[in-house]
C-alpha cells in the first residue's frame, strides 16, 4: 500500500510564503502517489505518459518554488545565496536525470521505490538546506528562531547517501 507523504508542522520554516509552497509540493506529490500507485494502476488504462507528465509538472512547481525562494533570499541579502542556488541546480539536475531514466524505462506505475526516491528528494530540500537561510533570516530581523529549524537539518544528506 502507498505511504502518503503529509505535511508535519515541525517542518515549517515559519515563513508563510515558503511554507505554503512546501505544503503544496507535498500535496502535489501525494496526489501523484494516489493516482499512479500500483493499487490504482490495475484498472487504469490510458495515456502511458500520464505519470511522467505529472512528475514533470511537479518538477516545474519545484523550479517555480526555487525562484520564489531565491527572490526571498535576495530580499534580505542572504550571504550564502550562491551556495543555495547551486543546491537548487543540483536538485533540478537530479530530478531531470530521474525523469529521463524513467522515460527510457517506460515508467507507468509509481511504486514504493519510485515514490521513496522522489519523497526523499523533496524532503532533502524542505528539511535540509532551507533551515539555514531561515535561521539567518530570523537572526537578522530579531525574531525568535523557531525551535523546529534546528531539528531537521541532518535529513539533507540522507537523500544523496541513499542514491549512491
Amino acid at each position: 500500500m502507498t505511504k502518503l507523504l503529509t505535511w508535519h508542522d515541525e517542518w515549517s520554516l515559519d515563513i508563510e510564503l515558503l511554507d505554503q509552497d512546501h505544503r503544496a509540493l507535498i500535496e502535489q506529490l501525494a496526489d501523484i502517489c494516489l493516482r499512479f500507485c500500483p493499487e490504482a494502476s490495475h484498472g487504469r488504462s490510458g495515456d502511458a505518459n500520464a505519470l511522467l507528465d505529472a512528475l514533470t509538472r511537479l518538477g516545474e512547481s519545484m523550479r517555480a518554488h526555487f525562484q520564489r525562494e531565491e527572490a526571498f533570499m535576495r530580499s534580505f541579502d542572504y550571504e550564502c545565496i550562491g551556495e543555495h542556488q547551486c543546491e537548487h541546480a543540483v536538485l533540478m539536475a537530479e530530478f531531470t536525470a530521474l525523469l529521463r531514466e524513467w522515460r527510457e524505462e517506460g515508467l507507468t506505475v509509481f511504486d514504493e521505490t519510485s515514490q521513496g526516491i522522489i519523497r526523499d528528494w523533496l524532503l532533502a530540500h524542505v528539511l535540509g538546506a532551507d533551515r539555514h537561510f531561515a535561521e539567518t533570516y530570523f537572526n537578522l530581523f530579531g525574531g525568535d528562531v523557531p525551535e523546529s529549524l534546528g531539528t531537521m537539518r541532518l535529513y539533507q544528506s540522507s537523500y544523496r547517501a541513499s542514491r549512491r
